[in-house]
């Protein structure tokens, strides 16, 4: 192929074909397999702080599950255990609040549509 508007015999196209002979990397997937690499090992991190997550609130729902049937008592939980289970049940009660509230909303809408 004969391309006028490319001069490849001047010294400053082959200084840059040389630089970039250099600096480029010779597999074209280079990219593609840090980018797969590093999701791989996003969603591995992801996975064991789920994992933990999941381990932690199961063991506060255990505790809570045994504090509420009486076989344990306050004083048998150590002070970060009771704070634990006193932000446990905040927020147990708030979320209880929250569908409480959805609920009261909904019924109220249906009483409007009867209404008319």
């Amino acid at each position: 192929m004969n391309n006028k508007l490319i001069k490849t015999n001047t010294i400053w196209y082959k200084i840059k074909k040389f630089f970039n002979k250099i600096f480029t990397r010779k597999n074209p997937n280079f990219k593609n397999e840090l980018s797969e690499k590093n999701i791989v090992k996003e969603q591995n991190v992801l996975s064991v702080t789920l994992q933990e997550e999941m381990a932690e609130n199961n063991r506060k729902e255990y505790l809570a599950k045994r504090l509420l049937n009486g076989e344990l008592g306050s004083g048998d939980l150590t002070d970060t255990e009771v704070d634990e289970m006193t932000q446990y049940f905040k927020r147990d009660i708030q979320e209880l609040d929250s569908e409480l509230n959805q609920i009261k909303q909904h019924i109220l809408q249906m009483r409007k549509q009867l209404d008319n």
